[in-house]
């Protein structure tokens, strides 16, 4: 079991998916859920000569906290610590989340990719791989096939009036976890 774990969060329900799997993981005595989430960073909104952009940045920055505290209520539990961080995006996502993790002292990271695949993947990159390769912390990926991925999909696809697969087979998923070096693969029960 950890004791503290950060979940980074997009604001997508395919990121959320990481929160079930970090709170299994989670030490139920004093464990400590880290949730962060990247505000959109200008230079410029920093500036008082651009007064309508820091105002945009402020209400992005509320927005983003406002996000957190709901999402942070409901996974609050009995002995759980659930801590909330709007982390400004200067440089690569996947730097400033690894720097989270270390200054926040975590002993795993959970989180969530997206799967994509060619172009889309080339012009918006992979978070997730970016963190596998550079966080000093051990990084759990929870793969687009994963159990809780697929099945947050799926209650999102059925709210839409798509159909969904059911069964088992609907929500068999495997995830990675790397660290030091090391890939694991298995299945989440």
């Amino acid at each position: 079991m950890y004791q503290r774990i950060l979940v980074p969060l997009d604001g997508s329900p395919v990121a959320e998916a990481a929160l079930e799997v970090a709170s299994r993981l989670l030490s139920t005595d004093d464990g400590e859920l880290v949730l962060v989430r990247m505000q959109e960073y200008s230079p410029e909104a920093q500036s008082s000569e651009f007064s309508a952009l820091t105002d945009a940045f402020n209400l992005e920055r509320n927005r983003c906290g406002t996000y957190l505290a709901l999402v942070g209520e409901r996974w609050q539990r009995p002995g759980r610590k659930v801590t909330r961080q709007v982390l400004d995006h200067q440089q690569r996502t996947a730097r400033v989340l690894a720097r989270a993790a270390e200054s926040n002292d975590c002993d795993l990271v959970v989180l969530t990719s997206h799967g994509r695949t060619g172009l889309e993947r080339v012009l918006a990159g992979s978070v997730a791989e970016e963190m596998a390769r550079t966080c000093s912390r051990p990084v759990l990926i929870l793969g687009p096939q994963t159990a809780e991925v697929r099945r947050i999909k799926g209650e999102r696809e059925a709210r839409s009036g798509r159909e969904v697969p059911v069964g088992p087979a609907a929500y068999s998923g495997s995830c990675a976890k790397i660290g030091g070096g090391k890939v694991k693969t298995g299945q989440l029960e």
